[in-house]
């Protein structure tokens, strides 16, 4: 199996200064070792990508920066804290944007936003005029009242991206994504 490349690496930052750091980061399942010893730094504003193969550790990567999955070994610092047991308060400032569309398809395409906004604990007042921020963004106003299975599949993937800019995050994960929005 083939490693992946880093690439949007410069100068390493500081440890203060770093959104991501890694140090020797492994994961394993049983015997099979999926991430094997990577460093990685990324700094505040900076644009950042995982490339390679099917099985090369991306993926498993990935749930370790999101704090879903934990660390085998090695250090891991998101936003400067450790996901072993800052976990839920890295979650809260993410936005994770996933590779398949996870939107609910029996609501609206405003109220997906609304009910995810929820799950951050915001405000219905402020959620409601995010959505509709979002909604803006994403090109989808005129669509706010659609059920999201009358979507096409280019605004049900520009629906999740709103979706996961709700909690306005300091850092966006985007797992393989497929389209441009905006400067996204």
């Amino acid at each position: 199996m083939a490693p992946f490349t880093i690439t949007g690496v410069s100068q390493p930052p500081t440890p203060a200064d770093a959104m991501i750091r890694t140090r020797d980061l492994r994961k394993s399942f049983g015997e099979f070792e999926a991430v094997r010893g990577i460093d990685i730094d990324v700094r505040r504003g900076e644009s950042f990508g995982f490339l390679g193969p099917n099985g090369a550790g991306k993926s498993s990567t990935m749930r370790m920066v999101a704090a879903v999955s934990p660390v085998t070994s090695g250090e891991l610092r998101i936003l400067g804290m450790d996901p072993a047991t800052q976990g839920p308060q890295i979650r809260a400032r993410l936005g994770v944007c996933p590779q398949d569309d996870t939107l609910d398809n029996e609501l609206t395409v405003r109220d997906n936003l609304i009910v995810y906004g929820r799950y951050f604990g915001m405000s219905r007042a402020v959620v409601r005029q995010r959505a509709d921020e979002l909604l803006e963004f994403a090109q989808l106003t005129e669509k706010a009242s659609a059920r999201v299975d009358d979507l096409s599949g280019g605004m049900k993937r520009r629906l999740t991206i709103a979706r996961s800019l709700v909690n306005d995050p300091e850092l966006l994960l985007l797992d393989e994504p497929r389209m441009r929005l905006g400067g996204i």
